[in-house]
């Protein structure tokens, strides 16, 4: 039993509308971005009413997804001859679908677009007739996921570093006998 979603599009047409999102956004921060980082998250996630906890799963995990997941797919794909084509689907499917949806997770963390282009990215891997195919496909995603990476990243904020200062044995030793004299 396969765990593919019914495809819908070709693979190319996939791919099309994956690089035609890439060139859209390299410039100009997508309207999901600038949403999420102006605290307007539609989907109603983020514990206790903020958004941060957004940023910080996004920042997380977009960068894990597309710089780690995303280019393995392709480097086995382009490296390992003994691969097949079925193999790298259902290792595919296995890392972004089932049991766990990858996309509809970011769906979640109100990345729409991420969402629905994923779900065609699945499908569309049924589609797919060589390894090159997939190659051509998985690198599209991969480009795609990284630069809403990059989006989140720019506009992550940094600055609330400052209240978490790294503390040293001497700091926490000073702490400990000073609330010992005061105690």
């Amino acid at each position: 039993m396969s765990n593919a979603l019914p495809a819908t599009k070709t693979w190319q047409a996939v791919q099309a509308e994956l690089e035609a999102e890439i060139d859209r956004i390299w410039l100009d921060e997508p309207l999901e971005i600038q949403k999420i980082r102006l605290g307007v998250i539609d989907t109603g996630a983020g514990s206790g009413g903020q958004s941060f906890s957004i940023m910080v799963h996004l920042e997380a995990f977009l960068m894990i997804f597309g710089a780690n997941v995303f280019y393995r797919f392709v480097r086995l794909a382009k490296d390992q001859d003994d691969l097949t084509l079925d193999q790298l689907r259902v290792m595919t499917r296995a890392f972004l679908h089932k049991p766990f949806n990858v996309f509809e997770f970011m769906g979640d963390m109100a990345l729409h677009d991420l969402h629905r282009l994923g779900n065609d990215y699945l499908a569309a891997l049924e589609d797919l007739k060589t390894k090159d195919d997939y190659v051509a496909l998985t690198g599209s995603m991969m480009t795609y996921v990284i630069r809403l990476h990059r989006w989140i990243h720019f506009h992550f904020p940094w600055n609330l570093g400052v209240a978490f200062p790294h503390r040293t044995v001497e700091d926490l030793s000073a702490f400990a006998a000073a609330a010992k004299t005061s105690a």
